[in-house]
């Protein structure tokens, strides 16, 4: 079983995306399937929703980028009493917001890719070479076909 808990930091969460978790739960258990995930524990994720003031402060401390961004992952891959923590995602809503306006896709297609983008990080995928970067993308792009065809 998948549990995802959210820290829900900004207001603007329920404002502009008030059907967060339906998109989110979609996106953080189609990556579970697609990918292929055999884990004998239940699975937790956890999911920080805030804002760009907040996001700028985690990417400035972890990455050195002093800039706000869509989506952060932190992996943690550690197993507890039954309990698999699978790791943490961070969204930053107005980030999203502005992305999907110029991209010109629905706010909760980018919400679902952004989240499908971070949990491949949580599963231990990254894009630093361009080789990673298409595999990665790859694997995006089926599985947000896929939660497009189950909506």
């Amino acid at each position: 079983m998948t549990k995802i808990s959210y820290n829900i930091e900004d207001k603007g969460w329920k404002k502009h995306f008030p059907h967060f978790k339906k998109y989110i739960g979609k996106a953080v258990n189609e990556t579970l399937k697609q990918m292929d995930i055999k884990i004998d524990e239940d699975i937790v994720v956890s999911i920080f929703l805030t804002s760009n003031k907040e996001i700028k402060k985690l990417n400035n401390q972890y990455r050195n980028k002093n800039k706000p961004t869509n989506v952060l992952s932190f992996p943690m891959q550690s197993s507890s009493d039954g309990i698999h923590l699978l790791g943490d995602i961070v969204l930053s809503n107005q980030t999203l917001l502005e992305e999907s306006i110029k991209q010109k896709v629905t706010k909760y297609d980018h919400l679902c890719k952004m989240t499908i983008h971070g949990m491949l990080h949580l599963l231990g995928y990254d894009h630093n070479t361009e080789k990673q970067f298409k595999r990665m993308n790859r694997f995006e792009n089926i599985i947000f076909d896929n939660i497009k065809h189950l909506s």
